[in-house]
């Protein structure tokens, strides 16, 4: 494989795929965005953060992220790796979920990170070898033979995970578990008032301590990721629920409707009644 193959707009959808060889660090990049993801790890050493906790990513690792989470890589302190990543929509599979909608049953599975055995990982990289290089250049049928492939990549997911006991991976140190704890006390609290020595007291921690270990290992600022959580929230009553905005910002946690309008806009790139619009249609 060249260094690089890229097909598709990140952002945009409703497909995007990048294969990447890095030899030197890598910042971080942190993501929430209204794709599904999928995540194949070469070579090379990755720290993940997901929905509440980190998992140090190795080789033949696959790591399964559903729409709306939030997630966010890193360097392990190992350098150089090499992966491929995926982005889909619904819409990308067509009427694929109608006929079997459990493709995406990994994707809602427990733990996001599937350490595959050696005769998963060779299918696993055949498939993907083959939607890299369709992926290179222009060609009849481009589009449908990718989606073939990436249909084909989620049964075998969805069987994995019906075959196999799947059990997360251990926390790297006490410190990551202790965070992990902390991050799902903010998944369950968002809209109460989250202050930062509050939670240094209840979690036996130092503010200063807590505010630069929440950083460095989920790759969000606690304040941030408050903010992430609660306009997570906003997303799904703007798509789900007939509730005005402002009853909406007051349910997930913002004192008022501007400093919701601009935490939404700045998180999303759009307001929150272009949102809902767009995501009804």
């Amino acid at each position: 494989m060249s260094d690089t193959v890229t097909f598709g707009n990140e952002e945009e959808g409703p497909f995007y795929l990048q294969y990447i060889r890095r030899s030197g660090p890598f910042e971080r990049t942190q993501h929430m965005h209204d794709m599904y993801e999928m995540y194949y790890l070469y070579e090379g050493e990755r720290m993940y953060f997901i929905r509440d906790r980190s998992y140090l990513i190795l080789p033949g690792d696959l790591v399964l992220i559903n729409r709306r989470e939030l997630h966010a890589t890193s360097d392990s302190g190992q350098w150089g790796h090499a992966r491929v990543v995926i982005n889909f929509s619904d819409s990308f599979l067509g009427g694929a979920l109608g006929e079997a909608p459990y493709l995406l049953d990994a994707l809602s599975h427990g733990s996001p990170v599937l350490r595959l055995d050696l005769t998963s990982r060779r299918l696993v990289q055949r498939i993907l070898g083959s939607m890299t290089d369709e992926a290179r250049e222009p060609a009849l049928g481009q589009t449908f033979a990718l989606r073939h492939y990436l249909i084909e990549l989620l049964l075998f997911a969805s069987r994995f995970v019906g075959q196999h006991p799947v059990a997360s991976p251990e926390h790297v140190s006490p410190l990551h578990h202790k965070i992990s704890s902390i991050v799902r006390h903010i998944n369950s609290h968002y809209a109460d008032p989250m202050r930062l020595e509050e939670l240094a007291r209840r979690f036996e921690i130092s503010p200063a301590y807590l505010s630069r270990m929440f950083k460095e290992i989920t790759g969000f600022s606690l304040v941030s990721y408050v903010n992430l959580v609660r306009i997570q929230e906003a997303q799904r009553l703007l798509q789900d629920t007939e509730d005005k905005v402002i009853a909406i910002a007051e349910q997930v946690g913002f004192g008022s409707l501007v400093q919701f309008g601009r935490a939404f806009r700045q998180i999303a790139n759009i307001t929150p009644l272009r949102y809902r619009q767009s995501a009804r249609k």
